[in-house]
């Protein structure tokens, strides 16, 4: 292996870590969970695969928009509002499978539609659904605030890789 190469190649691993702990340190100094599972996926893609459009950020903040606003939907929609969590009840309900299903559903056509396909933004659908976080402004609040600070910093990191990639 050439001297520089493993860096050159821990660098989008770095990159990511280095936004994810931005976005963690920034919601426990102001006390706002900015930070969610659906954002290791985006900056991941951002960093690693920055050439792709859903890395792009229209496709992260529109894509995770979208999820977002098609899980709560299809909370109200199936009823699932009233059953427990999955991750508290440790069982799936009918009104839970049948949130994530309309969810997904209606995120993914509609991300096409707008084109906004972001597939990290479908576990954001999954985590309201399954009852994770839930269908409140509050929460709602915390994922946009999230999303928009993994855009925000996560774009840097696209450019820099893109260019890089170009380069070599």
């Amino acid at each position: 292996m050439r001297p520089g190469t493993a860096l050159k190649a821990a660098a989008p691993a770095l990159a990511a870590a280095l936004v994810i702990g931005l976005i963690g340190l920034l919601g426990m100094w102001l006390d706002v969970p900015w930070l969610f599972p659906s954002l290791g996926p985006t900056i991941a893609i951002q960093a690693a695969n920055p050439e792709l459009p859903s890395a792009r950020p229209w496709n992260v903040c529109a894509g995770h928009m979208i999820g977002l606003a098609c899980a709560i939907a299809a909370i109200f929609v199936t009823g699932a509002a009233g059953e427990p969590s999955v991750a508290s009840a440790h069982v799936l309900s009918g009104p839970r499978v049948a949130a994530a299903v309309l969810a997904v559903l209606l995120s993914t056509a509609l991300q096409a539609a707008a084109r906004a396909r972001h597939p990290p933004a479908e576990a954001t659908t999954l985590l309201f659904a399954l009852g994770a976080l839930q269908p409140e402004l509050r929460s709602a609040l915390a994922v946009a605030g999230g999303v928009a600070l993994v855009a925000l910093l996560g774009e840097p990191c696209r450019r820099m890789f893109a260019r890089l990639a170009v380069e070599s």
